[in-house]
């Protein structure tokens, strides 16, 4: 565009705004002086579109400034123009000054109490938007009626020019085409309620709006009452359009309930157990919600405040196998061009990182595998910060499980699961070779007490959470054994939980390399008792699996627990029933990297995510020799049969 055809443009823009400042001085010429209220709100309305034209002539007036030459001229067309301009709202305040005083002597003589009201300064009520949604039709309907279309004090052109104001998008089409009169309001406003005062639409809107409510995932007070708020926008809007609302208890309790989390759900159960056989209200059902709501706002609160006071008690805690302290956490706040030093090797305090420090590969694989808890570092990629489970590095080149390759074990040869108390942590897992039978597939179990003279080991048990077809909680108590290459469930727990089982082909392999077909698996949600940690257990469902754990009650005076440690089973030491074997596959997730050593001869304390868990080889001062694993008898008989055989 060359610089005379922006001129022109220029000149057309300011042309157009000298003549909207034209038609208002026609319009305040002739006003009386004094004005009707409603006059006094128009007057208002185009004193506010009348200061937003003169920024718009301002900003081309200065443009033309700056590219013409006639310097006169254009002083001289800004000159009028503000003239214009300030006599014109000068006259107009004095208008709605002079209109207003007369309004509030009016109101004097009236009553001294509309006298006390005139002293105080209400809110502006805004006017409602409506976009052409139809679950917000009749809130729209009812509010702009009552403040707008019902009221007599205010003309038709000024109701026309609010229910323009207020509708947008598609609603905002449906006048668009009408003309701007006074006669023509009441043509716009039934033309609009013709249009979404669809009575079959709005039920079937708001019938959907119920049904396809957001499913709560986690608790939270925020999360119910939005619950509740949506369910009492649509019912009273079904309300209002004469449905029988009051008749739906039984359906809309059943319906709300698929969309609660775990935890609210199972509390409702819980209450309609207490109510027994009376049948629940949909009140009751919504006072529980809300009940609900307070109890978890007040927690959130309560930890909202104990969060910052217990933080550096807090980051002592360890929950997992790494150990995250303040050193490794970087403020996302800190300068991108600020390099910051590699932190030493912990083998060799080395400028180099862990998995290129020439002592920590000239080791075994075990060796390294043992100095990782020692380190505080992830066992995927060798670095301090995040779990292994959370590591976004490829795992192992060999197993494909969530380590790195240079602590990968494979011995073919079995070896009893044993600690000393003297040890590190646990090796890891030895994985034996599958059993070639056709489609099946062999899960290695070494839950077993091998054993010295005088010596055993104890095996480390934990109680957990487990939950049911019907999502009702059940306690268990689980073996952690980090050689079962898979998790084992008892047929009595399993029938207990009614959950759905799937049929498999799979073969345990045993002690002596001994093979059990098993043919049922079943997937059980399980949480720690603190409910801090959660996962889904894939169980091979046995007839049985172990003896009592232990074989004989432990003398617990002698152990010298500490009192304020938080065991994973509480009952260690006393012989009970154990209803699942927690395999590698869980394992090594659970494991965390804090242990306590007590006095010699003492079992040793580490940390889980479950709990601590006591492991030891010298508690029981009776020989033992008995194998936890139990078999089928058909197997055992089996197995003498092939000795006979071979003898």
């Amino acid at each position: 565009m060359t610089e005379q055809d922006e001129i022109k443009e220029l000149v057309k823009k300011r042309g157009s705004y000298k003549g909207r400042l034209t038609v208002f001085s026609t319009y305040l010429s002739g006003l009386d002086k004094t004005l009707s209220p409603s006059q006094v709100c128009e007057l208002q309305l185009r004193i506010n579109k009348l200061e937003a034209v003169y920024d718009q002539y301002d900003e081309v007036q200065l443009r033309l400034e700056c590219i013409c030459d006639d310097d006169k001229a254009q002083i001289s067309e800004r000159k009028d123009f503000e003239n214009i301009y300030y006599k014109c709202l000068a006259e107009a305040q004095c208008k709605i000054s002079l209109s207003t005083m007369n309004n509030d002597n009016a109101s004097e003589k009236g009553s001294s109490r509309t006298n006390t009201r005139n002293l105080i300064k209400l809110p502006t009520i805004q006017l409602p938007k409506f976009s052409g949604s139809y679950e917000n039709w009749l809130e729209f309907h009812d509010t702009f009626n009552s403040l707008i279309h019902s009221n007599n004090d205010i003309d038709n052109i000024n109701k026309f020019h609010y229910l323009r104001a207020s509708l947008e998008g598609t609603a905002a089409l449906v006048i668009q085409s009408i003309e701007f009169s006074s006669n023509n309001y009441n043509v716009a406003w039934n033309l609009l309620c013709e249009r979404f005062d669809n009575k079959r639409l709005l039920i079937q809107n708001h019938v959907s709006a119920l049904f396809n409510i957001e499913p709560i995932t986690k608790e939270s007070s925020h999360s119910i009452k939005r619950l509740i708020d949506q369910i009492n926008k649509n019912l009273r809007a079904l309300e209002s359009l004469n449905e029988p609302t009051k008749h739906w208890d039984t359906l809309l309790i059943h319906m709300i309930t698929q969309k609660l989390d775990v935890h609210t759900y199972r509390e409702w159960e819980e209450l309609k157990g207490r109510l027994g056989k009376d049948k629940p209200t949909l009140t009751k059902f919504l006072e529980f919600l809300c009940s609900r709501a307070d109890l978890l706002e007040t927690l959130e609160l309560s930890r909202g405040n104990s969060r910052t006071a217990n933080s550096n008690k807090s980051n002592q805690k360890l929950k997992s196998m790494v150990s995250v302290t303040n050193e490794n956490q970087h403020s996302d706040s800190q300068s991108s061009n600020v390099s910051m030093p590699m932190k030493p090797c912990p083998k060799c305090n080395g400028e180099h990182g862990l998995q290129n420090c020439p002592q920590f590969l000239a080791l075994s694989n075990e060796d390294r595998w043992q100095l990782l808890p020692k380190y505080k570092v992830c066992f995927n990629c060798f670095k301090a910060g995040h779990y292994a489970n959370h590591c976004k590095k490829i795992g192992c080149k060999v197993c494909k499980r969530k380590h790195n390759s240079l602590i990968h074990v494979t011995d073919p040869k079995t070896r009893p699961h044993t600690f000393s108390s003297n040890s590190g942590p646990e090796k890891p897992p030895r994985i034996l070779t599958p059993v070639d039978e056709s489609s099946s597939a062999a899960v290695t179990l070494s839950c077993m007490a091998t054993s010295r003279s005088g010596t055993d080991v104890l095996l480390s048990t934990a109680l957990i959470k487990l939950y049911d077809a019907d999502n009702r909680q059940h306690i268990a108590r689980a073996v952690l054994d980090s050689g079962s290459t898979s998790c084992l469930m008892t047929e009595t727990l399993c029938k207990k939980l009614n959950l759905p089982t799937h049929n498999v082909e799979k073969s345990l392999l045993g002690i002596n390399s001994s093979l059990s077909n098993i043919g049922k698996m079943v997937q059980v949600p399980m949480k720690s008792l603190d409910e801090n940690y959660c996962n889904t257990l894939q169980c091979f469902v046995l007839p049985t699996i172990t003896d009592n754990v232990p074989s004989k009650q432990i003398n617990l005076s002698i152990l010298n627990i500490p009192t304020d440690i938080c065991l994973a089973d509480p009952n260690f030491y006393i012989p009970s029933a154990v209803d699942l074997i927690i395999g590698a596959d869980v394992f090594w997730d659970l494991l965390g990297s804090r242990r306590i050593k007590l006095t010699d001869g003492s079992p040793m304390l580490y940390e889980t995510r479950l709990g601590w868990i006591v492991i030891t080889c010298q508690i029981l001062l009776v020989p033992f020799y008995a194998i936890l694993v139990r078999l089928r008898v058909v197997m055992i008989i089996n197995y003498l049969m092939m000795i006979f055989k071979l003898s």
